[in-house]
Formats: structure tokens, sequence, C-alpha cells
């Protein structure tokens, strides 16, 4: 083993004193590199004459694992066969012999048309497991989705391409008979997809025109439709006209070019009402959003919107949607009055008048006797429009079905107290007892049908009535049927045992 040691050490020690000799001491380390990555000498000399004596690339060459010559192989076998001491001499025998054998540019340019060949031979190689491996995936593919497609060949081999075509045109000819189950199921899919696609507008409606975005149209434009949005709205008109009043008459005042969007005000008449916030937009005021405010920049001031909007307002406070729902603002203020007698706290600690007291007492006294929980039915009143919740606005009671319209008034008279009755039987009839479960809604004419049942009025099994303000044909009985307020025309609406339109005449 020690001998074997000292052998090899010889023959390695001889052969880096040749290459020395040879080559010189700096081709002699570059070969030395490339014998300690694994490579023999014979070839790492190759490598190196093929690169022009550049090491990475020659190593890279050698990892290519070109074929060497056949020489070069019989001299490593009798190099294997012979014994140590003349292995050693062998080695560099050979090594002498090539030299001076290959010396020379014919030499050199040998080696590198072996080197390129084996390169190219490599990369043919690689090419044609490339396309071999794209064939068989391509294969596989086919045969997984059973359709008759002809391969496409991506490695350009005509002849590979030409022999697939022909194995496809020899295959038997597949049944292409379909049952008229599977003509219509893909009829169904198909129309499926085609519904799961979104259509625009234009393919649905191509003769409808869409009006032009409020945002796009001039200032003035803007301000007049939004204007003309906000009319019905009484709060929403009177507090916008106070801003820009105040903004025209005081533009150096922050206090009116900044709105506070979460102040109670504004988000019950302004936010939420349409047009409003629009219009101030249309100012040039800004919405920030990390304030969540309005807010008008002085230099953005412009008298002449100022003018525009403030003009279009008061105009707006003209028109009879304005007026009408003036009207219904103090109708719901009003209501909100009477319902603070019906429980309020203030109610229950002062209590009311000896008068009134009296007054209600009487009106309960004739009403009938409640009937028990599981007999007769709910009768509910409300007053003023749900959408307001007055706090106390609602009552309800048990009557039963052979009640009349007049205990339903009594009762309420003594719920609210006589002003409530006063104001729908008097002969102004500024307030009406409308039937909520009737569309639209109509009026009952409590002095006509005062003693009908309920029953026979329709609001038995269930009963909704609201207190409403009356409109001017109501108030001046110009009803069109003989002053019934249209219950005749409409009386065969609902209930078990209901009187029709003829018997309510």
């Amino acid at each position: 083993m020690v001998f074997k040691k000292f052998t090899d050490r010889l023959v390695s020690a001889g052969t880096t004193a040749a290459n020395t000799l040879l080559h010189g001491p700096e081709q002699a380390e570059k070969i030395r590199q490339l014998e300690s990555m694994g490579f023999p000498t014979e070839r790492a000399r190759h490598a190196l004459n093929a690169t022009g004596g550049d090491v990475d690339r020659a190593a890279e060459l050698l990892l290519l694992g070109a074929n060497e010559p056949q020489q070069y192989q019989q001299q490593q076998q009798q190099q294997q066969n012979a014994p140590p001491p003349a292995r050693a001499a062998m080695s560099s025998s050979s090594v002498r012999n090539n030299d001076h054998q290959n010396a020379g540019p014919a030499v050199a340019a040998h080696n590198d048309e072996q080197m390129r060949r084996a390169i190219e031979e490599s990369m043919w190689v690689s090419q044609q497991e490339e396309a071999r491996q794209l064939r068989h995936a391509e294969a596989a593919s086919m045969k997984n989705n059973r359709k008759k497609k002809e391969v496409i060949d991506l490695t350009g081999d005509k002849k590979k391409a030409t022999g697939t075509k022909k194995n496809n045109t020899n295959k038997p000819p597949k049944n292409n008979v379909k049952s008229a189950a599977a003509i219509n199921a893909g009829k169904a899919a198909a129309s499926r997809t085609n519904n799961n696609q979104k259509k625009t507008l234009n393919q649905t409606h191509p003769n409808v025109q869409l009006p032009e975005k409020l945002s796009n149209k001039t200032k003035e434009e803007q301000i007049l439709r939004c204007a003309n949005r906000v009319k019905p709205h009484v709060m929403a008109v009177d507090t916008l006209l106070r801003v820009l009043t105040s903004v025209r008459n005081t533009p150096d005042n922050a206090k009116f070019r900044i709105i506070d969007r979460t102040n109670g005000n504004y988000i019950a008449f302004v936010r939420d009402t349409p047009g409003a916030e629009d219009m101030l937009l249309a100012m040039n005021y800004r919405m920030i959003s990390c304030n969540n405010e309005l807010r008008l920049e002085r230099h953005m001031v412009d008298d002449a919107l100022l003018y525009l909007g403030i003009s279009a307002l008061e105009q707006m406070r003209t028109t009879d949607e304005y007026k009408e729902g003036k009207r219904l603002r103090g109708f719901h203020a009003e209501m909100r009055r009477v319902a603070k007698g019906n429980g309020s706290p203030d109610v229950q600690r002062g209590g009311m008048t000896e008068g009134e007291t009296a007054i209600r007492l009487g009106f309960l006294s004739k009403c009938p006797k409640e009937p028990p929980e599981g007999r007769g039915a709910w009768v509910n009143v409300q007053l003023g429009d749900v959408s307001e919740k007055i706090v106390g606005g609602s009552v309800k009671r048990r009557f039963d079905g052979d009640d009349t319209l007049e205990d339903v008034l009594n009762w309420l008279g003594g719920s609210y107290g006589n002003e409530v009755l006063e104001k729908i039987r008097g002969m102004r009839r500024e307030w009406c007892l409308c039937d909520l479960n009737r569309y639209p809604i109509l009026p009952l004419d409590v002095e006509k049908h005062g003693k009908k049942t309920l029953q026979y009025l329709g609001l038995f099994p269930s009963g909704k009535l609201g207190v409403r303000l009356s409109d001017d044909a109501w108030r001046d009985r110009k009803e069109g049927s003989d002053a019934s307020g249209g219950f005749g025309i409409h009386g065969s609406a609902r209930g078990l045992g209901a009187a029709s339109r003829s018997m309510l005449h």
C-alpha cells in the first residue's frame, strides 16, 4: 500500500515536471488545476488548447463529455496493464511523444475540430431527447382529450411529421352519428355559456340613449337641476338658502365655507336629500374625506354661481311642491305635540287638567269592553306618516267584529283628547282618518259610516288606521261621489263579510 502511494506520487511528480518543461510553468499550473478536478492530463491539455488557455471554458468543454481519440484510449489501457515503474515511464514518454508529434498549428487545428465535433454531437443528442419528450407529452394529451387532431411536430422533423399524419389517415373512421340527447345537451351548454357572458347596453338595447351624467353638464345646468330636485324638501331648501346667502354676504368668514358632514341637522335635512349635496358641489365645494367635511376655498367663491343658486332656491319656494311640503311639516309638528299627551313623562308628572281628564274619561266610558286575549282583532292607529317616527304616535286595542267605527273614535278621543276628533269631524275637516290597508289610501267619512261595524267596513279581522292631513278636495267635499270620500267606489275592498260597493251607497 505504501509502495502504491509512493509510485502514484512519483507518477504525478513526473507528469508535472514534464508539463513544466514542455509547456512552461503557467500552462502546467492550468493542467494541474484541471487534473485536480478529476480530468486526465491529456484531455485537460486538449481542452486548454481548444479554448486558448481559458481554464473555465476548458472545464465546461470537459464536462460535456466529448469522446477522446482512439489513440488516447489505447495508451490509457496500456498504462493500466503495465507495472507501476513502467507506468510512470510510459506516461512521461507518451507526453513527450505526443508533444513532438502534435507540435505546430496543424495539430492545434485538428484538436479544435475534434472538440467542436464533440460539442455539436452532444447538443444534437440533447435536442433529439427534448423533441422525443415533447412528442410523448403531445401524444398523451391527445389520448386524454380523445379528440382527433393532427400532431404538430415542434422539432421541424418533416419525416416524422409525415409518418404521423399517415398513421392517422390509416385509422378506421369513427362513428360521428350523435343522438338527439347529446345534441340537445350541447345546445344547452352553449346557451349557458352565452348567458353567462355579460352583454353591454348597446347589445341589449341598441336604440336606447343614456342621458349625459350630471357631473358632465355645465355648472349652471347642475344648479338648476339640483334646485328642481330639492324643492319638495322644505328644510333642505331653507338650509341651502341660508348657507349660500351667508357665503355671499361674508365670503371671508370660513365658518360658512366649511360644512361638517357629521352635524345632526346636516344629516337630517341635507346629506340624504336628493340633489342637496350635489348643489353644494356645483358651488365649488370640495369633499374632504379625511375630515368628513365640505370646504369652499376663498379663491373658489364665484359670485355668479352664488347669485344663480340663491335665485333658483327662492324660485323653488314659490312652487306648489314646496308649499305642500311646508303644510306637511306643520301638520307633523302638531302630531308630535298631540302625541306628547299620550303617556308622556311631562303629563305623568304634572297630570292633566281637570277638564281634560273629564273629557277623556267621558270618551272611554262610551267604548265597549276590550275582548280578552285570543278574541277580537287588533286595530292600530298611527298619527302622521310612519317615516316621521313620532314618539307616542301609535296606539292599538282589540275590538270585536260587531264594534262600530264610532267606538274606535271614542277610544281615540280617550287616548289623545278632543282635539283630534274635532279636526276630523269638524266642518273644516282639516284632518282625516284613513284606512291604511287600502291602496291608494282613502279617507273614511266618519259622519256617514260612524254607525257601521268594523267587519262591514273591512276593518276586521285586522284594521290599520292613520290620521292624515286632508287635501283641498276632501276639505271642500269635492270627492266626486256624493260626499262619500270615494269610499262608495272602492267599498268592496277586504275583510270577511265586508260590504260590496252597491251596499255602501
